[in-house]
């Protein structure tokens, strides 16, 4: 089928091998895999043709660079350390072919500069969308001893502390670090560092008009629509179900669709009355892992009956990629380590979150946002990498601060981290920036293990935070309003890939209206005990596809 139109424009949404002949080189490798490794970095999941590891090579230099300074240096044990230091973190453990394991940030950014006129009219003027936004961030982990691939993705309305310094302010939506001219890839990396504790080594970054031009090259895609839907701000509309024939405008249409409509079988409404998706942007990422695999699959299928297309494809993949230098000058030796992963085969996961519509902090609307959920997201982190955290470390000293303004809250969690073996050293009342917080605990630069011991001991809503104002070797503990402090926890994973989490012998609740408020089960999705705000259960960290989500048509 053609490529569907949507029948009206809806407003915009906010705010050193030397290379071989070429019959040589298309017969020793036409195709053997896709590349998991540089163009899924880039069109989401490295996705180029091995086949043309020669022509790769000819391309390099058209690959753009950015300074990257706030990365982890590979071999590191943590964030924020300087050197090789074997092991752990994201970098060290053990290494095949000289290279280590390590984290790829892949980078989708919105930005509208570069797109045509005709599609700056469609999704939005470069001068009224003059900020950038992570569209999408993935986190690719690459392990050489073993020559497998996995992706985690980060929610981009995760809200979350900012890098000291950052032009949105202190605390935003995780995306939102990406606004900050051309030092937004490296804030970005900052942010997902200091709040998550997942070293980053090498960022990928592939804009809007990046993604159009890849997928056009390769001839569109055809996606299977089980039933029609609709997306009045990202332009999308399927009228009928079936496979249909996506260019790269409705590619892209169709990632980039986080308020999606869809229509129910036997349902007469408008599609404007249709029902809304309620996950949003976590259904999205769904989504955008389903299309990435049809992309693979498409480029491998295209370059094995035509090698011109996955020249062009590679082609127009690296020209609108930008990376970090250290990335460019080990591209050929990820290409060529990994060129045996399918990408139909790489296990993707999500953080877990729960949702609070319409939020406030500090007096400043930031939208509807999402909270993360302990102890469930480290263990979502420790199993997509093993090594990605540093082992907990006993601080010298906590200090709790209540930021619900209840000073029994303080004094109760200080007792119960105490009973623990913990040193409390105070216990006070804090300002109140919004009427449901995280709790955020704040450790010194390079002090991560720290804050992970003192995580143990919290289930809720509950993220890291770095900040110069802690002595080195100390916690802080912002006690918010869905947070419980508690002797253990105890977590267990289901064959179907849900999380059950029980927090044992509760000792204290910083919000008792919303922390004792029952979990709301939702079909699919993760069951939890731990406290979330309104009591709904968070979201599961496993892809579960909607009976309305793509999908690849069928063979």
């Amino acid at each position: 089928m053609s490529s569907p139109v949507p029948k009206h424009r809806a407003q915009k949404g906010d705010a050193s091998k030397a290379p071989k002949r070429a019959a040589v080189r298309l017969k020793r490798r036409w195709p053997r895999r896709i590349l998991m490794t540089v163009n899924l970095l880039v069109v989401l999941c490295l996705v180029a043709v091995v086949a043309a590891y020669g022509y790769f090579r000819y391309e390099l230099d058209s690959i753009k660079t950015d300074p990257f300074t706030g990365g982890t240096p590979i071999g590191c044990l943590h964030v924020g350390c300087t050197g090789d230091e074997g092991g752990g973190g994201g970098g060290g453990g053990s290494s095949s072919d000289g290279l280590k394991p390590e984290n790829i940030l892949l980078i989708g950014n919105e930005t509208r500069q570069g797109l045509t006129p005709q599609e700056q009219v469609q999704f939005g003027s470069s001068l009224t969308y003059s900020g950038t936004l992570a569209d999408i961030m993935m986190v690719l982990h690459l392990d050489p001893a073993t020559g497998a691939a996995s992706l985690l993705s980060i929610p981009r309305d995760l809200f979350a502390p900012m890098p000291a310094g950052s032009p949105v302010g202190s605390y935003q939506k995780m995306d939102a670090a990406l606004n900050d001219g051309a030092d937004g890839p490296n804030n970005l990396v900052e942010a997902i560092q200091q709040d998550l504790g997942i070293p980053i080594n090498h960022f990928v970054e592939l804009n809007f008009n990046g993604f159009i031009n890849s997928v056009n090259a390769l001839g569109g895609i055809y996606v299977y629509f089980p039933e029609p839907v609709y997306d009045a701000e990202s332009l999308l509309y399927i009228p009928t179900a079936g496979c249909h024939h996506l260019n790269g405008f409705y590619a892209l249409t169709l990632v980039r669709a986080r308020h999606l409509q869809y229509d129910p079988p036997g349902d007469t409404a408008p599609r404007y009355d249709w029902p809304y998706d309620p996950e949003s942007d976590l259904a999205r990422i769904v989504r955008t892992h389903t299309f990435m695999k049809i992309v693979a699959q498409r480029a491998e299928r295209e370059g094995k009956a035509n090698p011109l297309v996955a020249v062009s494809f590679i082609s127009s993949v690296l020209k609108q990629m930008t990376i970090d230098p250290a990335l460019k000058g080990e591209l050929l030796r990820l290409v060529e380590h990994y060129r045996d992963i399918i990408p139909a085969n790489v296990p993707e996961t999500t953080l877990s979150t729960t949702d609070v519509t319409d939020y406030y902090y500090g007096g400043y609307g930031i939208g509807d946002v999402l909270f993360p959920v302990e102890p469930v997201d480290n263990n979502v982190i420790a199993k997509w990498d093993p090594q990605a955290l540093p082992l907990p470390v006993k601080p010298a000293s906590v200090s709790v601060v209540s930021i619900t303004g209840s000073s029994d809250a303080a004094a109760s969690a200080g007792q119960a981290l105490s009973s623990e073996g913990l040193k409390v050293t105070s216990e006070t009342a804090g300002s109140v920036p919004a009427s449901t917080t995280e709790t955020l605990v704040v450790y010194h630069q390079g002090d991560v293990g720290e804050a992970l011991y003192v995580m143990k001991y919290l289930s809720g809503s509950v993220m890291m935070e770095q900040s110069s104002s802690v002595a080195p070797g100390t916690i802080e503990v912002d006690l918010g309003s869905t947070v419980s402090v508690h002797a253990k926890v105890t977590t267990t994973t289901t064959a179907a890939g849900s999380t059950t989490t029980t927090a044992g012998a509760t000792t204290t609740t910083a919000a008792p209206t919303r922390a004792a408020a029952t979990p709301t089960t939702r079909p699919g999705v993760t069951t939890t005990t731990v406290p979330t705000p309104g009591g709904l259960a968070p979201s599961s960290s496993a892809d579960r596809q909607e009976p309305w989500d793509p999908r690849a048509c069928p063979s």
